[in-house]
């Protein structure tokens, strides 16, 4: 059975703005579909190839090269390395969200060599597992006021893909906020009931790419935002899983260079 992909989740796996999905698609280069609602989508497939054709990546944009080194330093680096290089990164931007999107098209690229076999499932699981527990470490080193407002971070039901939390916690925690972690495996009725027994002035919630069923996301966010409303709670959802276009609550996260001015806006 074919994937299909709405042009945010291909520019997410792409490492590239929705934009340049869209001119790609009208050029020609990429093959999409129409659903019965008229929206547009990619067949997953379609796109790793265009990624892997060197005529494709000549569309690419120059991070590209980028990309590939963050994919070499994740999966080449040891722990101590992997981290000094994030760290470096931070220090070169000026900031963790602006390093994490960095850090982000070279998980995108991992993703890509998993899927056309250059490196095994093992090879990413060591890679990204050891990238979690940097990422953990940077966040504990980074203080925060005890009167700082609480962001809970969650996956969407099945999704054991944490990376994405991983790094927004980062970032969160750099602009003075705590974080609950419930991560994976954590029943969104258990988000909702911690709504109710805490006090949560944001919810976060990650779906990666291998969150497809576009239906059970919305589902679970109908949960979410009925529990948030009546917590007078923020949200804010993100990865590049097949969240619905369109919701009657919360924002779309789409890159971690959009998440200061997003809490600002809704904070």
């Amino acid at each position: 059975m074919k994937e299909f992909l709405t042009t945010t989740s291909a520019a997410r796996i792409a490492g590239v703005g929705v934009s340049s999905i869209k001119r790609w698609a009208d050029e020609g280069k990429l093959r999409t579909v129409r659903t019965p609602g008229g929206h547009r989508r990619l067949v997953h497939s379609d796109l790793l190839a265009f990624l892997k054709d060197p005529e494709g990546h000549s569309a690419l944009p120059e991070d590209t090269k980028m990309s590939a080194e963050w994919a070499d330093a994740i999966l080449g680096l040891e722990f101590h390395a992997l981290q000094a290089k994030l760290l470096a990164s931070r220090g070169r931007t000026g900031s963790w969200h602006l390093a994490l999107d960095e850090v982000a098209t070279g998980i995108t690229e991992t993703g890509i060599r998993w899927a056309n076999q250059s490196i095994s499932i093992a090879d990413e699981h060591v890679a990204t597992e050891r990238l979690s527990r940097v990422l953990s470490s940077i966040y504990e080193s980074i203080p925060y006021s005890p009167n700082a407002p609480f962001c809970l971070l969650a996956n969407a039901e099945g999704d054991l893909h944490t990376l994405g939390l991983s790094m927004l916690q980062v970032s969160m925690r750099e602009m003075g906020w705590q974080c609950i972690w419930l991560g994976s495996l954590t029943p969104i009725s258990e988000v909702c009931q911690m709504l109710e027994t805490h006090n949560i002035d944001m919810v976060a919630l990650s779906a990666s790419r291998t969150s497809t069923d576009t239906e059970s996301l919305q589902r679970q966010l109908d949960q979410v935002i009925g529990s948030c409303k009546k917590a007078n709670t923020n949200l804010i959802f993100g990865g590049a899983g097949a969240w619905p276009e369109a919701t009657t609550y919360g924002h779309r996260l789409t890159n971690f260079s959009a998440l200061p001015d997003l809490v600002e806006v809704i904070s």
